[in-house]
């Protein structure tokens, strides 16, 4: 193949400084290696770089078959070369290819040079060192190179780029090229964690799971069913065919290893024999090690999968039979007693899938371990025959019972959970009562149903007592905190009830304004050796409080990342709709509207698709303040409607603090008398549940919506409320009465330090009016000032006490909107004169008579062109 590379497709973000390495070597002169498995991208990579390097090439591609034909390869180069240097001999082969390229720097590409036979390389060697051609080598094993090629990569001036996993803004960019539109992060995730970061499997992945309907387009972000299983007939052909060009002992070993999962060595050669190395020099598994004692120097290897292989993708490629012999050849060849859970339970499934018997109380053990690492797919399977008849004990019926319900719940099938318990709620226990209110109640929304399930009953346990505080305290009823705080300790339940307890004791105490308490307790327990070993459900649910614990608390947001990580967070996998609403919650407090509703409408694509908590009205809600923020109208009323037709028990727990801002909602969308009426309803619900920071909370909306003109009232609610936040709004009051560059600068530095930068350029601007009324201009003009530089980050917010003007083209004139445009832009006078052909008087007169109507003194308080608003070249000559 020769010629001018073809464009390239985008360049992955983690590849970008290892091409312009690359480019730098072969500009020099230098060899370029380029390290990967096949479907990593190293052709697309060597094209990349040719493109870069704007020259003709030739691109040769190794083969097996010629691999021990001499010169075959060089061969192959001449009859893409003009003047057909071939010869009759291998001698005048050399030298008419040698005569060609002289003085050309052509470049030469080896694709899979591992193939490339040993006389050709020699020569190609020869070529590269007398400066004739510059050489890109591509290879999956540079082992397997012949000697010639390897020893370039000896050289000083040889660069080896070794192509690694893929990583999330690698899978993003690939993922929008793929689908030709954006895609929800959450489904790069999924589907990267799928391909295990390969790209070919990534591409192949994606195009399964759209053809199969998991991977779909809502809101404008394509959104993966988390619950899809990739076993679509492109993958798996793309796997059969790597396995298809190994020998019988390579393929078994692969099966093998999907079926069992990572093993110990010592393990995987008692299973495999000496096959598992063979299987790791052939690139299809990985020898890895996980530690090593410094005193012995002994080492705990572990052999899985490696090439961008995943369990599923191998599992895909083989029918029943052969799975049924791969059991049995581990059954008798490995002691049972030395696998952990994790293989037991993935083994047992194999079995029931086999139709092979397999123990109650083994099956039961297997499920609840699946269940407590949150691998709710393998429970339905271990579960999937599940029949009174086939066990014998009502107990551990009963059991399997209730994680095949949860499982299903978690996996976006309520209703079927539901039906699968509702017969043996009259002699069910507290377990099984509670997982059936929690289904009825969090994602069908029946709060009254989940309460007569919970109803009190002659013998009942304790626990059914703390699950009913549970589910009043998520539907934000009056819940018994105290109640609550005893059950978090109580060992009558399980450690995921236990956990859910104590997130709610801790959000409570928050939201009662003992917000520090709280976060310190929750950073005990997250610090706590003990705690870690809780199961992973037990720890999902106390990290659900920490977003309400640092919102409340009043630190910046960007410290939620930091405990988030100490807590372990990634390694519990939490669901990617939480983060999403996490990540825009930080956006939305410190003022970034934009960001914000971006992060909400990736979140309400999720949930489109992945809604088991009926989350979709609450991030609804966030998305139309978000909106609000931003002056869209359209987008508030599309997002208000949404937020009226879900469930009102959509949030939980964390409702209450969102829904403060339905009050600035209300009055950007439907007026002040509106909002009013939202503000003392909720003001009255905080007040009576004693709720002394959301009463805060309240008030702040309201002065910063002019609802609240008085800051008494907010500074005197804050006085009862524990957190930075807290005292930072308390001085509001005394600061204003009397403003001053330096008073009201202490309060903007406090904000500013928690990142609440909408909060900063509001007070900055409300202490300049307030300086403006008292007369005192040179104070007002300063911290006017300091308003406008803070809120230059807030592209096209405005609240009222922002003090900003919205280009509103039905509040003015022609003449005033085309002169407030330009003014936004940063045009002088002069140049708006020109313009519009017209007087700097008459301009300055426009000007002035726009400020007045949009309530502004200064045209650095114009709201920034926007999207929606005309481009320069639109304004109208007016002349």
């Amino acid at each position: 193949m020769t010629g001018s590379a073809p464009p390239p497709k985008s360049i992955l973000p983690s590849r970008k400084k290892q091409l312009d390495d690359a480019v730098a070597t072969s500009e020099r002169g230098g060899t370029v290696f380029i390290v990967g498995d096949m479907g990593t991208g190293r052709t697309t990579f060597g094209l990349q770089l040719l493109e870069r390097l704007q020259q003709k090439f030739h691109r040769l591609i190794g083969s097996p078959a010629l691999s021990k034909v001499p010169f075959s390869t060089l061969g192959i180069l001449a009859s893409q070369i003009p003047g057909d240097p071939m010869g009759a001999s291998s001698i005048e082969l050399v030298q008419g290819i040698g005569q060609a390229t002289q003085n050309s720097h052509v470049a030469v590409f080896l694709d899979h040079a591992e193939y490339v036979d040993a006389q050709s390389a020699a020569v190609l060697k020869q070529l590269q060192a007398s400066g004739n051609i510059r050489l890109l080598i591509s290879t999956s094993s540079v082992r397997s190179l012949p000697h010639d090629l390897l020893t370039l990569l000896s050289l000083h001036d040889s660069l080896r780029v070794d192509l690694n996993p893929l990583t999330l803004p690698d899978a993003e960019m690939l993922l929008a090229e793929v689908l030709e539109g954006q895609i929800n992060p959450s489904a790069a995730t999924g589907l990267l964690e799928m391909s295990t970061g390969h790209a070919l499997h990534l591409h192949e992945l994606a195009l399964d799971a759209k053809s199969a309907g998991a991977l779909s387009e809502h809101g404008g972000y394509w959104t993966l069913d988390m619950n899809w299983i990739p076993r679509g007939s492109r993958t798996s052909d793309l796997v059969a065919t790597r396995l298809g060009n190994q020998s019988e002992d390579i393929r078994e070993s692969i099966e093998l290893l999907a079926v069992t999962g990572p093993l110990e060595l010592s393990m995987a050669i008692e299973l495999m024999g000496s096959n598992v190395f063979d299987a790791v020099e052939s690139g299809l598994a990985a020898l890895n090690v996980i530690s090593e004692n410094p005193a012995t120097g002994e080492r705990l290897s572990l052999v899985m999968l490696g090439a961008g292989l995943s369990p599923q993708l191998v599992l895909s490629t083989f029918d029943a039979m052969t799975l049924r012999r791969h059991l049995v050849a581990i059954e008798q060849r490995l002691p049972w007693d030395r696998f952990d859970a994790e293989f037991r339970s993935r083994y047992t499934r194999h079995r029931l899938e086999m139709g092979l018997p397999v123990p109650s109380q083994e099956l039961l053990a297997d499920t609840l371990e699946a269940s407590k690492a949150r691998r709710f797919s393998r429970v339905l399977a271990l579960t999937s025959m599940l029949d009174r008849r086939r066990v014998d004990e009502w107990e551990c019926f009963q059991s399997l019972l209730v994680a095949r319900a949860d499982a299903l719940y978690e996996l976006r099938q309520p209703e079927a959970a539901f039906e699968l318990l509702q017969p043996y709620l009259e002699m069910g226990d507290s377990e099984l009562r509670f997982v059936a209110a929690k289904i009825v109640y969090a994602s069908l929304g029946r709060t009254q149903v989940a309460e007569q399930i919970l109803a009190p009953r002659p013998g009942d346990p304790e626990s059914v007592g703390a699950y009913l505080q549970l589910i009043r305290s998520r539907s934000n009823q009056v819940a018994d905190v105290a109640a609550l705080r005893e059950f978090a300790g109580s060992s009558a339940l399980s450690a995921e009830g236990r956990a859910a307890c104590l997130a709610h004791v801790l959000i409570e105490q928050a939201y009662c304004g003992r917000a520090e308490e709280s976060m310190a307790e929750f950073l005990r327990y997250s610090e706590d050796p003990q705690f870690s070993r809780e199961p992973a459900s037990a720890r999902s649910e106390l990290l659900f409080a920490l977003p309400s614990l640092t919102f409340a608390v009043g630190v910046a947001p960007s410290s939620m990342l930091g405990a988030a990580r100490d807590f372990g967070a990634e390694q519990l996998k939490p669901n990617q709709g939480n983060v999403m609403i996490s990540t825009g919650l930080s956006l939305l407090e410190c003022g970034l509207a934009v960001q914000a509703l971006e992060a909400f409408e990736q979140a309400l694509s999720y949930f489109a698709v992945n809604d088991t908590y009926l989350l979709k009205g609450f991030v609804a809600l966030l998305a139309s303040k978000a909106s609000a923020l931003l002056g869209d109208r359209a987008g508030v009323l599309r997002y208000l409607e949404l937020f009226r037709s879900e469930p009102d028990v959509s949030g939980q727990i964390v409702r209450p603090a969102a829904m403060v801002g339905l009050v600035s909602v209300l009055s950007f969308a439907e007026g002040q008398d509106c909002a009013l009426q939202e503000y003392e309803r909720q003001l009255s619900q905080a007040q009576g549940f004693g709720r002394h920071y959301l009463v805060m909370r309240l008030h702040l909306e309201a002065w910063q919506c002019g609802l609240l003109q008085d800051a008494s009232v907010l500074s005197q609610s804050a006085s009862v409320v524990q957190g930075p936040l807290a005292r930072l709004l308390e001085s509001y009051a005394p600061v204003l009465s009397d403003p001053t560059e330096l008073s009201a600068g202490a309060v903007v530095g406090g904000h500013m330090e928690a990142e609440h930068v909408l909060l900063a350029a509001q007070f900055a601007n409300s202490a300049a009016s307030r300086a403006r009324a008292l007369g005192r201009r040179s104070v007002a003009a300063q911290l006017l000032n300091m308003a406008v530089e803070l809120a230059r980050p807030l592209v096209g917010v405005n609240t009222f006490a922002l003090g900003r003007g919205r280009i509103d083209p039905t509040v003015l004139t022609e003449r005033e909107y085309a002169s407030c445009i330009l003014a936004a832009q940063g045009a002088s006078n002069q140049a708006i004169s020109q313009k519009l052909f017209l007087s700097t008087r008459t301009v300055e007169g426009h000007l002035q008579k726009s400020y007045a109507k949009l309530g502004i003194v200064d045209r650095r308080q114009l709201i920034p062109l926007l999207a929606s608003m005309p481009a320069p070249d639109s304004i109208p000559d007016l002349g």
